[in-house]
Formats: structure tokens, sequence, C-alpha cells
């Protein structure tokens, strides 16, 4: 297994991409931390880690608490022996989806300070442990809508941009103590949140397939599988690079 005897920490890992990519890594051999904000979401992707196999702890924390963020790190490194691998997932659209002057300062504000300054505190615990023993891999999850201009969008691909530069700015940094920096841009990916959108007619699944390439949604587990594969010994000279897995939705030149 590539991940034995390895230690992950992932958070929002109660569902969707952040659950997906627990169990990956999982399967691989890794022991996970699992954070959600609410316990029963994390109890419930720990349940499943240990059916793999794997030790598990559930935590309840909100990431852009600084507070929170270290008795969080801080018990994952008591209780299962350390953090090889950060993966920051934790992260969403907050604002309402109208246009940029009609929106909430609020929910700025708070996507903000999940996606960005939660990403950040995550960074900086967990990279105390990690520059202590010269080892470590940090995988940040981003968005394509970081790396393009998404209208109506502007606090979460801001956040998100921001995200990409942070992982850039780490990746240099932290390199002379053997941690790797990678970030993850997803596309469209087929997630309970997405079907609700589609279900409430803010999603169409059809406009999108058109869009992208490969003709398909991505899966979780397709975030999963690029998640082992940057945590793993395999990617080992790869740092500070943002990979999109998003079907081709980037490269594509065409409306």
């Amino acid at each position: 297994m590539k991940l034995s005897g390895k230690v992950a920490l992932v958070t929002g890992a109660g569902r969707g991409i952040g659950r997906a990519i627990a169990l990956a890594l999982a399967r691989e051999g890794a022991d996970i931390g699992v954070n959600a904000a609410h316990l029963s979401s994390a109890e419930g992707t720990a349940k499943a880690v240990k059916e793999l196999g794997r030790r598990a702890i559930a935590i309840e924390a909100d990431v852009s608490e600084a507070d929170q963020v270290d008795r969080m790190v801080n018990r994952v490194i008591n209780e299962l022996g350390g953090i090889h691998i950060l993966v920051n997932n934790v992260g969403g659209s907050i604002e309402e989806l109208v246009p940029t002057v009609e929106q909430s300062l609020e929910k700025w504000d708070r996507t903000m300070s999940v996606n960005v300054r939660g990403t950040y505190l995550c960074c900086r615990q967990v990279g105390k442990w990690m520059i202590a023993h010269s080892m470590g891999k940090i995988i940040n999850i981003a968005s394509i809508a970081g790396m393009r201009g998404v209208p109506m969008r502007t606090a979460y691909a801001s956040s998100k941009a921001a995200v990409i530069n942070m992982t850039q700015d780490l990746a240099v940094e932290w390199a002379k103590y053997n941690i790797n920096v990678n970030c993850i841009a997803p596309g469209d990916i087929m997630t309970d949140m997405v079907k609700n959108f589609m279900k409430e007619g803010y999603f169409d699944l059809e406009a999108h397939q058109k869009r992208i390439p490969l003709g398909r949604l991505g899966t979780p587990e397709d975030i999963g599988n690029a998640a082992v594969f940057l945590a793993s010994d395999e990617a080992r000279h790869i740092t500070g690079v943002t990979l999109p897995v998003d079907g081709g939705w980037i490269a594509y030149g065409y409306l």
C-alpha cells in the first residue's frame, strides 16, 4: 500500500469529496483524523475508515477558529502519532448566486474565513509538526473557479484563487524541510450538493456535460485518487502545483 504507516488529517471529511479522500487514503494504508463541522458526520466517515482496517478519530471543529484548529491538530498528533499528510478540503460557497453588487458582505467574510483563513490555520499548525520532523505532504483543495472568471461567484472564486497562491507560497518556503505542498482544483463533481442543485433547477447537467471535453462530471472518488497520488512517494518531486481534475474543462478553448 502506498501510504502504509502514514497518518492523514482530512478536513471537511464528513461527506462528499472530503469523505472520498479520507477513504481513498485509508485504502492505501493511512490512519485518518476525520474533521467535520458536525461530530455525527465525522463519526460516519471514521466508522467507514475503521471498517477498512485503519485507525480513525472523529473531530468536530470549525477550521476558521484558531483555538479549535490547535486542539484538533494536537489531538491527531497525540492519538495517532503525527500528521504526515494534511488535506485541506473544508470550504464551500456561502454567497448567493446574485450579481456582485447585490452580494452580502457578511457572506463574503464567512466564505473567506472558512476557505482561506481555515486553510491557512491548518497549514500553519500542522506545518509546525512537519517542519520539526522534516517531512510532510499538504494537499489543498481549490477549484477551477479559482483559475478562471466565474460570474456571480466572486467570493468563492477569489477564495479559491487565494488557496492556489497560498499553495505556491508554502511550497517554496517549506521545500527545504522536505514538505510537498500541492493543490487539486476540482471541476464539476457529482456531489450531493450538485444533485440538490439539479433538483432545484440551479444546475443544468446537460449543459455542463457539453462544456466538459470528456463529456461527464467527475466523481468524489476521482478527487480521492488524485489526493492519493499527491500524498504518495510517487509525487515526491512535485510541489507548488495545482492539478485540475476537471475532465478537460480548463483546457477547452471554446464556449
